[in-house]
């Protein structure tokens, strides 16, 4: 089951070298939905340049079209922008669902797929399905998170059981790099404190990414936003995975920090870690079972 009409919104700040990822995420655009609109939200309106994102995109099945924002402020607001463009694409009642995009992520079919499932399994629970971002390494099939450092103890997350097998787990504050809404959800958004650029945990760069994450949170759980796990191998779910392109936390560049990534096979543990048995994670486990 995929959406009947999908707006897509990709902050893109214009670097040639950057299209690349463009090229890779537009190739997918036209199988995620029965009908696709794409928006660049960009920083230029340079013909040359709206040029070169025009032969990335033409060609491929979907409509799109640039906005270019008057008054940006700081180059970093740019991620902000896409706001008044869904905002004006909600008054369209044909547009089922909305997502908004980083310039070097990729989404395929069985993304859609799996959220537009998961989505209904966890309505219930006024919990949102939710996406890991992963990378690769040359020369290794390995998927490596991009955005958790070290193993989670399973039964010290929240979590919920929707099917035999399948289960949700409430990674802390997890990091997408993107967001995708229905109607239902996006309505909530644009009108709730997640529209104020103020509400939310993370950087205001990143905080327009994270969409209902921080919302309506349900009582015991940090965010509205839970993985897909097997409740028996403990292993996370392929079908969230979405491909971080540039691959820069698990194999980062000349001269760039080493940071620590994880394999996605070894992010949920039955046991407890290192982490879990920190003092002050201990005091928040219990105290949330007391509560």
């Amino acid at each position: 089951m995929l959406p009947l009409k999908l707006a897509i919104s990709i902050c893109c700040h214009f670097k040639e070298e950057r299209l690349q990822y463009l090229e890779k995420m537009s190739s997918q655009f036209a199988k995620l939905a029965s009908e696709v609109l794409v928006i660049i939200v960009s920083n230029t309106n340079k013909p040359e340049e709206l040029s070169q994102f025009d032969a990335v995109l033409r060609h491929k099945g979907f409509e799109y079209r640039f906005f270019t924002p008057d008054t940006l402020g700081h180059p970093l607001l740019l991620t902000w922008a896409h706001f008044p463009v869904f905002k004006e694409l909600l008054a369209d009642e044909s547009v089922s669902h909305f997502m908004y995009l980083e310039d070097d992520t990729l989404i395929t079919p069985v993304n859609m797929s799996y959220w537009m499932e998961a989505r209904e399994d966890l309505r219930p629970y006024g919990l949102i399905p939710s996406f890991l971002r992963v990378e690769n390494k040359a020369h290794d099939s390995t998927w490596y998170s991009s955005d958790c450092p070290h193993p989670f103890f399973v039964y010290g997350l929240p979590r919920v059981k929707v099917s035999h097998r399948l289960g949700f787990i409430n990674f802390p504050e997890l990091y997408q790099g993107m967001y995708l809404l229905d109607r239902e959800l996006m309505i909530e958004h644009l009108h709730g404190q997640s529209y104020n650029p103020n509400f939310g945990r993370w950087g205001i760069q990143e905080k327009a990414a994270q969409g209902v994450t921080f919302l309506n949170v349900p009582k015991g759980f940090t965010t509205r936003n839970v993985i897909p796990y097997d409740l028996i191998s403990y292993q996370i779910d392929e079908r969230c995975f979405i491909h971080h392109l540039p691959n820069n936390y698990a194999q980062p560049m000349d001269g760039h920090k080493i940071i620590k990534t994880m394999p996605v096979q070894k992010l949920l543990s039955p046991w407890p870690n290192k982490v879990f048995l920190r003092p002050k994670n201990l005091k928040k486990f219990f105290k949330a079972i007391i509560k």
